[in-house]
């Protein structure tokens, strides 16, 4: 199983994976336009997460024709070896993957909202696939099916269903007992995940029974 961060802002991603708990992060270009980045600062953005432990990092093209998101695309893998190169599940985007792919790139095909096009990225090659669980709730899709759906359709090729856009623990809970074993947490997600009420009163009931029984010093 694999936990990644879904966000480009460093001051709530760093005590995220202090903890050692995740993977990676996870960013788009809206992800870096909340944090004040820009595409050119992919680098240095790339270099930070390195540094403080990240092993992966997904970073997504930029282009509306294949060619213009293969160069993109090759540009970001020369960042790294941690880098999975996200490109979106469009016409453009497909034929982009299929190149990269054949390259020896390591794609996440991503925007995925049809558990058909799971598919096409199996055709292409793809590392990852990542659905829009939330997204699809918004629209009137069931997201919680749908990812549970795709992750039958890849079992056992190799394809890595990250499900993205999640909105709630009860949605990571069931899509991870259906099989999904790779998420993308926003970061108030990711916290939720490191704190339960009932959790920490019964961690703060355990220490004031060990300071009750204390021997006197």
């Amino acid at each position: 199983m694999a936990l990644y961060i879904d966000s480009a802002d460093r001051s709530v991603v760093e005590p995220l994976l202090s903890t050692g708990l995740f993977r990676g992060i996870a960013t788009n270009p809206t992800l870096l336009s909340r944090a004040g980045l820009r595409q050119d600062d992919l680098p240095d953005l790339h270099r930070w997460a390195v540094d403080r432990g990240a092993e992966t990092v997904f970073l997504q093209t930029l282009g509306t024709t294949p060619e213009t998101i293969v160069g993109s695309g090759r540009a970001l893998r020369d960042l790294g070896e941690g880098v999975v190169v996200k490109v979106p599940a469009t016409r453009a985007g497909l034929t982009a993957a299929r190149t990269l792919a054949d390259d020896g790139v390591p794609v996440l095909v991503t925007a995925v909202y049809h558990p058909a096009q799971a598919l096409v990225a199996l055709a292409v090659g793809a590392a990852f696939i990542a659905p829009y669980v939330g997204r699809m709730d918004d629209h009137g899709r069931d997201g919680v099916r749908s990812a549970l759906t795709i992750q039958q359709v890849v079992d056992g090729t190799g394809t890595r269903v990250l499900v993205a856009s999640l909105r709630s623990l009860d949605d990571v809970a069931a899509l991870a007992a259906g099989g999904v074993s790779d998420f993308a947490l926003n970061p108030d997600l990711a916290a939720a995940l490191l704190a339960d009420e009932l959790t920490d009163a019964a961690a703060a009931d355990f220490e004031a029974a060990a300071t009750r029984d204390a021997p006197p010093s």
